[in-house]
C-alpha cells in the first residue's frame, strides 16, 4: 500500500516540479559562483594595479574624443546609433539621455 503514491499522478507531477525546482537552485547557485569569482578577479586586478593614475585617463582626453549627436529619432537604439557611426572609428559607448520622469529618450 505503500507504493501507491508512486502511482499517483499528483505524486508525479509534484516530484518533477520539485526536481525542477532544485536544477534550477543548482544552477543558480552555480551562477552566483561564477559572479563570486568573476568579482574576485576584478577587485585583484583593481588592487593591483597603478594608484598614480598614469595609466587612468584624464577627463580632458575623454571629452576630445566624445561627441554629442542630437536630434535622433526617439525609437533610434544604441546599436542603431553605433553601426550608423561606425565609419568614423571605434566606439566605445554609446549613452542615450533618458528623461528622469517618464524613461523615454530625451531625442
Amino acid at each position: 500500500m505503500a507504493d501507491h503514491a508512486e502511482d499517483d499522478p499528483q505524486y508525479d507531477e509534484s516530484r518533477q516540479e520539485a526536481t525542477t525546482e532544485e536544477d534550477e537552485i543548482i544552477a543558480m547557485k552555480k551562477r552566483v559562483q561564477e559572479m563570486e569569482a568573476e568579482a574576485a578577479k576584478l577587485r585583484e586586478m583593481q588592487d593591483s594595479g597603478p594608484n598614480d593614475g598614469a595609466m587612468r585617463e584624464s577627463r580632458e582626453d575623454i571629452d576630445s574624443r566624445s561627441v554629442f549627436v542630437g536630434n535622433v529619432d526617439y525609437g533610434a537604439s544604441p546599436e542603431e546609433i553605433q553601426a550608423h557611426f561606425q565609419s568614423c572609428g571605434s566606439i566605445n559607448r554609446v549613452t542615450i539621455l533618458l528623461d528622469k520622469f517618464t524613461g523615454h529618450p530625451k531625442g
